[in-house]
């Protein structure tokens, strides 16, 4: 049962905050101080942590050496894929983003529910086109929509892009990706709320002489039921990165050490022409460039590194070392 003040306590309550010895301004004062606030966009709630991120980076880091591998014999180019940024956004940034037409693949991600979607600029996808089709590699100098015959060659290169995912994720989660859908206008791509967040992964993909870009946006709906996963990796594959580099540096040292290199004291050098080589006989003399007074040369693996005196060592004939070689 609450309490109940009487009358006089009442009555000294009141006299005691008309005599000041209570301050209503102050105590709100501190109280707001006390207060820390921190701003928090509710239209852009960040839902991945900074060890999340960090697993995420590693994974796609990972499939972008996958498909740099894959990309070249196919191509018969030079491919390189270079991970640009990992953001996170909206599901409507990210569509209202895209330039028109583009080439969309919509990717069944199971056993993870739901989808995500692969965007291809025309920068990257028709040189990919031309070399397939037997040209150079050359891009258009303006985008169009693509043909069904071109539409076939990105869906074989788009499933090429899954394997290596396959492959990148697969210590994480066995993926059976599929492609469902391929479309050019991104605004009839729905695969999520507008609202919803996204995490949208970029791609700087060097074809020959040309560069284009790549995307993938992947909801964190469907990304939500591995998040734990992808930070405990993150954390695990941080420590063994550092166990296992120590232990190649150390297998790497201890090969150098074992490793043999040819050692040439250099007497001396002369020119003379082929005539003279096919005239020598036993007992002519070649004058060398070098004076019977000055240093040696020694050479270290085909690199000049001393300087150095001649002489003998028991029956054997020796150098002895002097200082460094400076060029």
């Amino acid at each position: 049962m609450a309490d109940i003040l009487s009358q006089d306590e009442v009555d000294l309550l009141l006299g005691a905050v008309s005599e000041g010895d209570i301050g209503e301004a102050e105590q709100g004062a501190q109280a707001e101080q006390d207060v820390s606030l921190s701003p928090y966009d509710f239209r852009r709630p960040e839902r991945v942590s900074k060890e999340q991120l960090k697993g995420l980076q590693s994974l796609f880091e990972a499939f972008s050496r996958e498909v740099s591998i894959i990309f070249p014999p196919f191509l018969r180019t030079v491919v390189r894929v270079d991970l640009t940024s990992i953001d996170q956004l909206t599901y409507d940034e990210f569509i209202l983003s895209v330039a028109r037409p583009t080439a969309l693949s919509i990717i069944d991600m199971a056993p993870l529910e739901g989808t995500a979607v692969i965007e291809m600029s025309p920068s990257m996808v028709f040189p990919i086109v031309d070399r397939v089709l037997g040209g150079k590699g050359m891009t258009l100098p303006e985008p169009r929509e693509l043909t069904e015959i071109e539409n076939r060659i990105i869906q074989r290169i788009v499933m090429m892009i899954l394997d290596s995912l396959r492959r990148s994720w697969e210590q994480l989660i066995e993926f059976r990706l599929s492609v469902l859908q391929q479309e050019s206008d991104p605004l009839i791509v729905q695969i999520v709320a507008g609202s919803e967040m996204v995490i949208l992964v970029g791609y700087e993909v060097h074809i020959g002489e040309t560069v284009g870009t790549m995307n993938f946006c992947i909801p964190l709906l469907v990304l939500n039921p591995i998040l734990d996963l992808i930070s405990q990796q993150a954390h695990f594959s941080r420590r063994m990165s550092d166990d296992v580099a120590e232990m190649t540096r150390n297998a790497i040292k201890t090969q150098l050490l074992r490793s043999r290199v040819p050692v040439d004291a250099i007497l001396g050098r002369a020119r003379i022409s082929v005539s003279d080589v096919a005239t020598l006989s036993v007992g002519d003399v070649i004058q060398l460039d070098s004076s019977p007074h000055a240093p040696l040369l020694v050479e270290v693996g085909g690199r000049p590194k001393f300087h150095a005196s001649p002489g003998r060592r028991r029956e054997n004939s020796a150098v002895q070392l002097l200082d460094f070689y400076q060029e």
